[in-house]
């Protein structure tokens, strides 16, 4: 880990690798704000970390993270080599190492504390509450899937930092959202020019601020069910329309294409539709499933069972292997159906209808479906509301990370295990950054779950 985290020696270094890796980013780069004042050279480095903090987390959210828990969630089936090992649960320490680095290196905290500082210090109210969001979004994203993890002690002259536990990270988590949405709220100042979220709208950071924290609540709902009510608090402040949902930015540029397109490009055997959700689709004739898939060599849409190396299954479809898939993180469908789970656990059914159908109607609009063509729920209690409620949220958010926290927390969808073996429940720490940091455990000695996913 010192080689990872330690400021005074590789924040230079990181300008420089930011320089270098996104030069060919022309229209990323070209904002007259950047391009056209050579006296606000401070503004231009943190315009530069900014970008490459966007670019470096675009990449993680819908890249190797993305496409593991999508398989180990059989949204997606691994039918070969890399991919198939992943979906028989055969993988080492090596496996998320770069995953793990990003998380303070190349566009990561070390970057981001540089450009909370500095907004700090210059009273850039709006661009250091963005920079605080993306803090919190990183560093809990990442606590969701590895656990514990070295934070408090990082970016600073600690060589070693020691593990924080999950929990203590998320608790930062939510005092990074709360002094976020304040300084969003009074807002002011210089603001970051490049911001290929929001364009700096400060009314659709502060929602996703309060998407954020509700999430982050509901991630520990199992070991608290308090944090039912406090997510519910949270989300009815959160993203409020489709047109508010995060959505990562790319291009029809090859330098800006999306890591969907770059991964099937040059791995195009690797990973096809996963049986689980393919049938979903077609028992409920639901519209997403042309959407996300395409037809096999039969004209038929088939999955591959988990672990099973079935490469004829059904490819993705043209529109998520586009290269200027713009990727959903948070969205309002999202929004809606934590609101609908927390009024269910209040014991607010018809709220909890209300928002479902409010996710369908939602769901409907994205992809172009006709009107009402997802039903309407009614009449449904308890399980079957939850499992309403949860069966909509696995198949709204493919492809995304919280497909599997949301599985962790509630044991839905129920899928059944590659024979023989057990769907793993956290990922193992790089041995990139075991080899640096004697604090982090061998996998051996790493538990098999995390603090809010007790067995």
């Amino acid at each position: 880990m010192k080689k990872t985290i330690k400021t005074n020696k590789l924040l230079p270094a990181a300008i420089f690798l930011s320089v270098i890796l996104f030069a060919s980013c022309s229209n990323f780069l070209n904002d007259p704000e950047i391009q056209n004042d050579p006296n606000r050279a401070t503004i231009v480095s943190s315009d530069l970390l900014f970008n490459s903090v966007q670019v470096n987390q675009f990449f993680r959210y819908e890249g190797h993270l993305a496409r593991t828990t999508a398989v180990w969630m059989q949204q997606l089936g691994g039918v070969d080599r890399q991919s198939l090992g992943l979906a028989q649960y055969i993988f080492t320490e090596n496996e998320w190492t770069g995953q793990m680095s990003g998380i303070y290196t190349g566009g990561g905290l070390i970057d981001i504390r540089s450009i909370i500082a500095e907004s700090d210090a210059k009273g850039w109210k709006t661009y250091s509450g963005i920079a605080r969001f993306w803090e919190a979004f990183v560093i809990g994203m990442s606590a969701s899937l590895w656990g514990d993890l070295p934070y408090s002690e990082t970016v600073s002259d600690v060589k070693t930092p020691k593990l924080d536990g999950q929990k203590s990270i998320y608790d930062a988590c939510q005092v990074l959202l709360d002094k976020a949405i304040a300084d969003l709220t009074t807002g002011g100042g210089y603001s970051p020019p490049n911001d290929w979220v929001y364009a700096a709208n400060k009314t659709k950071w502060i929602q996703a601020c309060y998407s954020l924290k509700a999430r982050f609540y509901m991630h520990w709902a199992k070991t608290d069910p308090s944090k039912y009510a406090q997510a519910l608090a949270a989300i009815q402040l959160g993203i409020s329309t489709n047109a508010n949902d995060f959505r990562t930015k790319h291009s029809t540029t090859e330098s800006e294409s999306n890591s969907i397109y770059q991964f099937w490009r040059s791995r195009d055997s690797y990973i096809r539709s996963g049986k689980h959700l393919v049938d979903l689709l077609k028992t409920r004739n639901d519209g997403r499933l042309s959407k996300y898939f395409a037809v096999d060599k039969g004209g038929q849409y088939t999955g591959a069972p988990a672990g099973v190396a079935l490469t004829d299954a059904s490819n993705l479809s043209s529109t998520f292997l586009a290269k200027e898939l713009s990727f959903d993180v948070m969205t309002f469908t999202e929004a809606n159906l934590i609101w609908a789970e927390c009024a269910y656990q209040a014991g607010d059914a018809a709220t909890a209808l209300a928002k479902l159908n409010a996710a369908r109607r939602a769901q409907e609009t994205k992809w172009s479906l006709t009107a009402n063509s997802l039903g309407i729920a009614a009449g449904l209690t308890g399980t079957a509301l939850l499992g309403a409620i949860m069966e909509e949220k696995y198949i709204s958010q493919f492809f995304n990370i919280e497909t599997y926290n949301d599985w962790k927390r509630t044991g839905l969808p129920v899928l059944t295990p590659f024979t023989g073996g057990t769907i793993p429940r956290r990922l193992l720490y790089g041995d990139g950054e075991r080899n640096a940091n004697p604090n982090i455990p061998s996998p051996s000695a790493q538990p098999a779950r995390n603090a809010n996913d007790p067995g």
